[in-house]
């Protein structure tokens, strides 16, 4: 004969098993699968991030080899043109910033629009490693033994509202028994000034107008500068234009800005950069490294 505990054990028992099953009924199974669907496509997500990542690494490799070997493009082939640009072009589908140009994007665009943006920054300074545009490839002067100056490093700086494209001049070897030649290290700083814009429209072009020009020497700023050093001392180190420049750089800005074109960034990361011009040229970059800059 079953007791009143016996009834109560039995009852509580029942009470539990009831609510258990409504709990596996209501959410055990789809929780679960929902669960784990969720972990299935997150691993699926880290994987293709995983795949994406080795065949831009190795993209990239091949695009640094060919620079390597070709001084920047200056001695490319028309083979070697035509693999930095297939291999630009496979690397823009890869790009893992959605809007590379978001640094300039004008002040009237809401804060809301630029956090969006994330990911790697345009801004900050780049080496050019390749190009394959003719207004700068025939700028080299390695094949002109008497060219007035010898073309150093090509870079850019990015910092909004403005794009400078810098390029180095050294010193030619043969000048270096002439007076108020400079030395070796003896170096002209040219940047051609632009405004530059985007929009979250267009979120990978950045459109430029023209500002100005500016002439320096990165020496300026240097210990015979701190010590008193006068134009005299700067021009017997670093020659005659190199020296007034480090007393006198100069800066032309003038009240119009006529339109100079734009360029789309197809691809950018952490420390690369290629992109495409309006005249359907490309330029690859490496980002300065910290403790690195030139300029």
């Amino acid at each position: 004969m079953m007791t009143r505990r016996h009834r109560n054990i039995s009852s509580l028992l029942a009470i539990i098993l009831s609510l258990l099953a409504a709990s596996v009924n209501s959410f055990g199974p789809k929780t679960l699968l929902l669960t784990t669907h969720n972990r299935i496509s997150a691993l699926d997500a880290e994987a293709t991030a995983s795949d994406t990542a080795k065949e831009a690494s190795m993209l990239i490799d091949k695009l640094r080899q060919i620079a390597g070997r070709t001084n920047r493009g200056f001695q490319a082939t028309s083979m070697d043109r035509r693999q930095a640009r297939d291999l630009a072009f496979s690397l823009e589908k890869l790009n893992p910033t959605a809007a590379p140009a978001a640094a300039y994007y004008e002040s009237s665009i809401t804060e809301s629009a630029a956090d969006a943006a994330e990911g790697p920054t345009v801004s900050g300074k780049w080496n050019l490693i390749f190009t394959d545009a003719p207004d700068i490839t025939s700028l080299d002067t390695s094949r002109n033994p008497f060219s007035t100056a010898t073309l150093g490093r090509i870079g850019q700086e990015c910092n909004p509202p403005y794009v400078k494209n810098v390029i180095e001049w050294k010193r030619p070897s043969w000048a270096g028994n002439l007076p108020f030649s400079g030395s070796e290290d003896s170096r002209v700083l040219q940047k051609v000034v632009t405004l530059a814009s985007a929009s979250p429209e267009k979120p990978d072009v950045v459109d430029l107008k023209i500002a100005g020009l500016e002439l320096e020497n990165p020496n300026q700023d240097d210990q015979l500068s701190t010590n008193g050093g006068g134009i005299a001392s700067r021009v017997e180190r670093d020659g005659l234009v190199a020296g007034l420049l480090s007393s006198n750089p100069i800066d032309l800005k003038g009240p119009l800005n006529p339109p100079f074109g734009q360029f789309r960034i197809l691809y950018l990361d952490e420390d690369l950069r290629i992109t495409l011009t309006s005249q359907n040229y490309i330029a690859v970059n490496s980002r300065c490294k910290e403790g690195g800059e030139w300029f």
